[in-house]
């Protein structure tokens, strides 16, 4: 049996402010440690009182009962947009803005110098969103390289 989740809803409805189970999320039955949702209208209320809203692709995964991770990857986007999109995602989920910064410069001189985009990696962790047990939200880029939107901004949110 597989254990990515077969069906695909076109909209989720999370409430995750106080509790992070599978109940929680719908979880299905069949799925066991890892649910991924490809291309889905989100809404998830999160400790703090914090919203993730938009169209993304969900990962799930659980460990037991307690979800461990729900991770929302946004569309390719180019550099710029994905340096826009990331500028707003620090601000509201209250991330070091350096970081993103640091990368946006290096990655616009080493792209004028030829190098892969691939090569310059962003991971920005962030702050426990309600002490002691809600999720720690991390910021990254991942790559398609040789892609004209190249850059897939993802959120992170991590029990642990």
């Amino acid at each position: 049996m597989s254990h990515e989740q077969p069906v695909q809803p076109t909209a989720v409805t999370w409430n995750l402010r106080s509790g992070h189970g599978r109940g929680d999320v719908g979880w299905p039955e069949a799925v066991r440690r890892r649910w991924r949702i490809p291309a889905v209208a989100a809404t998830i209320a999160l400790p703090g009182g914090r919203w993730l809203t938009g169209r993304v692709e969900l990962l799930a995964t659980a460990e037991g009962e307690a979800l461990d991770l729900v991770s929302a990857t946004f569309p390719a986007a180019t550099v710029e947009d994905a340096y826009r999109l990331a500028g707003e995602l620090v601000a509201y989920w209250g991330l070091p803005v350096e970081p993103l910064e640091s990368w946006y410069r290096e990655v616009r001189a080493g792209l004028a110098a030829g190098k892969a985009i691939n090569g310059f990696g962003l991971s920005i962790r962030g702050p426990r969103l309600e002490e002691p047990f809600g999720p720690t939200v991390n910021l990254v880029f991942l790559f398609a390289p040789g892609s004209p939107r190249p850059v897939r901004p993802a959120l992170y949110f991590e029990w642990s």
